[in-house]
């Protein structure tokens, strides 16, 4: 009975996929040790926080910071930001990077959204691609789902 049970429970839990992501197939610059984006899912209305490490092999005096966002598979409009100043300090040193950026989520929103972030430096060299999958949860029903669970 037990080997039942388990098996149901084994078929009802969706495997744990991570919500952030290195998207550079390896051909970044910058080498991502630690990714992590909070709260997953996402609630709107609430900030969602994305948290990076990397280690850094040359200086880095400038570049683009591009975001393209996905919202329910509907792409919009790409931003492109000066990388100094805008998104780190400069110039990045060799060594070990952490960033942690801060992204609004409006209130209202349902689905699923995606942002894809690189960096490039004014060669056009790849720093680094980082792609965030999340849905959007509405905060009543993500304070259900953990209910379930205590």
């Amino acid at each position: 009975m037990f080997a039942i049970a388990a098996l149901v429970f084994a078929a009802m839990v969706r495997p744990v996929t991570p919500s952030v992501s290195d998207c550079s197939n390896g051909a970044s610059l910058f080498k991502l040790t630690s990714m992590s984006f909070a709260p997953d899912p996402t609630v709107p209305g609430v900030n969602s926080t994305l948290l990076l490490d990397m280690n850094v092999p040359s200086t880095v005096t400038n570049g683009t910071a591009t975001y393209a966002t996905s919202y329910n598979f509907i792409p919009l409009t790409p931003t492109v930001d000066p990388l100094c100043y805008v998104t780190v300090d400069c110039p990045i040193q060799v060594g070990t990077l952490t960033t942690r950026s801060s992204y609004p989520i409006p209130t209202g929103l349902s689905g699923s959204l995606q942002i894809r972030i690189s960096w490039k430096d004014l060669d056009g060299n790849l720093l680094l691609c980082v792609v965030i999958n999340t849905k959007l949860v509405p905060s009543n029903k993500q304070l259900t789902v953990f209910r379930r669970f205590l």
